[in-house]
């Protein structure tokens, strides 16, 4: 018996390991780390408008470290990796990985990140986006198919809420403004972007290929993935903002709050 309470003791401690590598070799496979990086360069620019905006170019080094420290993209990575670990099944992580490490899946990602990279250029997303209106059937129906503009829509309200959350508990004022009354607006930035940016891969990619991409987005893993990605960002991204709007609120000229 004692041998056997050992074995069980052995395996059990083995299964939370298990589960961590399937769900980071999906993050990796997913190309997220790479996709991260582009986001936190997006966000030091998006930190020169804060500076600009809110603390009339003022904010200085003190500043623009806490920004280099929120956006570090090691400390975002292990977020999401742990994020994603809570939130995905192993056996979706599993089933998943069949595909993105496949050719072909790693082949599409590749084409992401390449994407998500051009379009850190101002004038690159500016063109992609201006380009949204004229998306095929096949980028809408991956758009449609992942809930991509609602859900990031979704994301994007709670993190600007969350922004000046942390900018009303630093400064010690309680005005916020509506953030809600904007979700039009924001919802129709989303699709832009979105639309703009998938337009990009789906043009470097074989129409098969792209197929094969909303197909697997179509199953119960695929909707899995996507859910637990959409919870997992969400946490990421709504902390961040919040640690922005407290650094905001920290500095911002007295005359102001």
């Amino acid at each position: 018996m004692r041998v056997l309470y050992a074995c069980v003791l052995m395996i059990a401690a083995t299964l939370p390991l298990r589960a961590d590598t399937e769900a980071s070799r999906l993050v990796d496979a997913m190309g997220i780390p790479a996709l991260i990086v582009s986001f936190t360069q997006d966000g030091m620019a998006s930190a020169r408008d804060l500076d600009a905006s809110f603390l009339g170019g003022q904010g200085g080094d003190v500043f623009f470290e806490t920004v280099r420290r929120l956006h570090d993209p090691a400390r975002m990575e292990a977020e999401l990796r742990a994020a994603m670990t809570a939130a995905l099944d192993p056996a979706a992580a599993r089933q998943a990985l069949v595909f993105f490490e496949s050719d072909q899946g790693t082949r599409i990602i590749e084409l992401e990140v390449e994407a998500r990279r051009a379009m850190v250029d101002d004038a690159l997303e500016e063109a992609a986006k201006a380009a949204a209106d004229n998306a095929g059937d096949a980028v809408l129906r991956l758009l449609s198919v992942r809930d991509l503009v609602d859900g990031n829509t979704d994301i994007a309200v709670a993190a600007q809420a969350a922004f000046f959350d942390g900018l009303a508990f630093a400064s010690g004022t309680s005005d916020r403004p509506d953030i809600e009354s904007r979700r039009g607006v924001i919802a129709e930035e989303t699709r832009q972007w979105l639309t703009g940016y998938y337009m990009l891969v789906a043009s470097a990619l074989p129409e098969d290929d792209f197929d094969t991409y909303i197909a697997f987005w179509e199953t119960d893993v695929g909707q899995a993935v996507d859910d637990a990605m959409y919870a997992a960002f969400e946490t990421s991204y709504v902390s961040l903002s919040y640690g922005l709007g407290q650094a905001v609120g920290r500095l911002m000229p007295q005359n102001d709050l």
